[in-house]
């Protein structure tokens, strides 16, 4: 799942407002718009299933504690205000986290919502027979408490950064607590407390939802969401042309031409957190000297891949932290294309260029794979592209297409490549020790435990990530992941290469659409969408 993840703030100055209101003066009532997607849901409880589908449309359905509005700021959902030290929500530790929840919320069902379906949710995550995608985050909780109905009280065993980052949706107990989960009908009619219900579902063609009269903010300015599921890219530029289709989101960035010059249409470009990388393997005696790794990663040119390839729907990585995230340093200074310095570094290593043109030292090549997963065309292109850049500098690299789940489920995990190229998704919170930390090397010792795929081997990013798993204190943690930062740079374990866009299609008669690159996804303000008044 593109779940797009983005944070302002934590546990310090998150902000507390609420949403703002909608200007209905602008909307005319009613209406039904058409979001065209080229995916169907397999199931519609988000807590089973990783398609953006079923995030997309159960986002629509259930609500969160808390949510990302556009900016990447948390706001209250279901929760009165976002828990933070400052109001007493969080306690100094981070062990104690207290949420206070609206009066007056109903489910679907006309049922009231209370405390004890926001601890029933973590009980179904929690209970093993239930096929949940995830239960991280959720596994660090030892107890909820709800002292009455509308206060929520979680009790973590250990310090867990990204807490605000769970209960994004939040199920019925008084309907799921006697049910096999697994297999109730509830997947396919869910019953939820956000401000659309699902009315019918036709496999194959579309799901039709209706506005929530009940929803706790007022009734949505329409009257209902058609998601209509069509998984050719074809024909999904053909309807838009047509005008068949109001909004369409996630486009290809090779669809960005054809796709502006259809009239009555706006082309939304987002930046979000998901970034490609380029990985070495650092066992490999090829890589080990950190000036062969900066060499290539001076002949690689960022700005030519995002502007020829990428159509400029992608922004440099300068680190493993987005622009667009709190943990991310203003002040650091990006790695520059240079072809005389990338060559000036290998002749510093020993390597000399030989008459085909390629740098060897002690008679082996600067030659070396890049091992691509298949069913990503742009990411082909992209791999290509690098393959040219190099062989200016004198650095050979063949392009190998691996199949998607032979690439991430051994070449990967076992650690059986020279270098790869794919592309991770940023966490809300800038904690990556997953990614960073020695322990994290993925080995038959830690039952391949971990997505530090290089191998980096650091002291001193081991102590930092440590730390930063454990530290409450919001500028704290940003002096340890700013020095991660640095340390990423220094010794060049990966190149980042850039943050993808999203990009979107909106008839420009569409109101109050906003592109959002955080885990909320581009439908957490459809309550506010409407069509403009004539």
């Amino acid at each position: 799942m593109l779940c797009m993840l983005i944070l302002v703030m934590l546990a310090s100055g998150c902000s507390s407002k609420t949403l703002p209101d909608s200007p209905k003066n602008e909307i005319k009532p009613g209406g039904q718009l058409v979001y065209g997607s080229l995916q169907e849901p397999n199931t519609l409880n988000p807590l089973l299933s990783d398609l953006l589908a079923t995030a997309e449309v159960s986002s629509l359905i259930f609500s969160s504690l808390i949510v990302n509005d556009a900016r990447g700021e948390w706001l209250p959902d279901l929760a009165l205000e976002v828990p933070t030290l400052q109001n007493g929500g969080v306690s100094p530790d981070g062990l104690t986290i207290k949420y206070k929840l609206r009066h007056g919320v109903t489910w679907h069902d006309g049922k009231a919502f209370t405390a004890e379906d926001v601890k029933f949710t973590w009980q179904m995550i929690m209970n093993s027979g239930v096929n949940v995608i995830s239960r991280e985050g959720y596994d660090k909780i030892l107890a909820i408490d709800t002292p009455d109905s509308y206060t929520v009280i979680i009790h973590y065993r250990e310090y867990y950064p990204s807490y605000l980052t769970l209960f994004k949706s939040i199920l019925p107990k008084h309907i799921l607590e006697k049910e096999d989960i697994n297999k109730s009908s509830f997947n396919r009619a869910p019953i939820g407390t956000g401000p659309f219900r699902l009315k019918e579902w036709h496999m194959s063609e579309a799901l039709l939802l209706e506005a929530n009269t009940a929803y706790y903010r007022g009734k949505p300015n329409l009257d209902s969401i058609l998601y209509k599921i069509i998984p050719d890219t074809n024909v999904m530029l053909s309807q838009l042309k047509v005008g068949a289709l109001d909004i369409v989101t996630n486009v290809s960035s090779s669809q960005i031409d054809q796709i502006k010059g259809i009239e009555g249409i706006q082309v939304v470009s987002t930046p979000n957190m998901i970034w490609e990388h380029v990985d070495f393997n650092l066992d490999n005696t090829l890589f080990q000297d950190v000036k062969v790794r900066q060499a290539i990663a001076l002949g690689i040119d960022k700005q030519a891949l995002i502007a020829n390839v990428l159509k400029n729907s992608a922004s440099t990585a300068v680190s493993d932290q987005s622009p667009l995230s709190w943990g991310y340093n203003p002040a650091i200074t990006p790695v520059t294309h240079d072809v005389a310095a990338a060559r000036e570094l290998l002749y510093q290593a020993g390597w000399q260029q030989g008459m085909d043109g390629i740098f060897a030292k002690d008679g082996r090549k600067l030659s070396f794979s890049l091992s691509v997963p298949t069913g990503h065309k742009t990411r082909e292109l992209v791999a290509q592209a690098i393959s040219y850049q190099l062989k200016e500098v004198g650095i050979q690299v063949e392009v190998k297409m691996v199949e998607g789940k032979i690439f991430f489920d051994d070449l990967l995990k076992n650690r059986r490549f020279e270098t790869v190229m794919y592309a991770w998704v940023a966490g809300v919170d800038p904690n990556n020790f997953n990614l960073w930390n020695s322990k994290k090397i993925p080995n038959r010792n830690n039952q391949y435990d971990g997505q530090n795929y290089s191998g980096w081997r650091n002291a001193e990013i081991d102590a930092l990530t440590d730390q930063g798993i454990r530290t409450v204190d919001i500028e704290k943690r940003k002096q340890i992941s700013f020095r991660i930062q640095d340390l990423i740079l220094q010794e060049c374990p990966i190149i980042p290469l850039y943050f993808r866009n999203n990009i979107d299609v909106v008839k420009k008669t569409v109101m109050n659409y906003q592109a959002n690159p955080t885990p909320s996804g581009n439908l957490w303000n459809a309550w506010q969408w409407g069509f403009a008044a004539k």
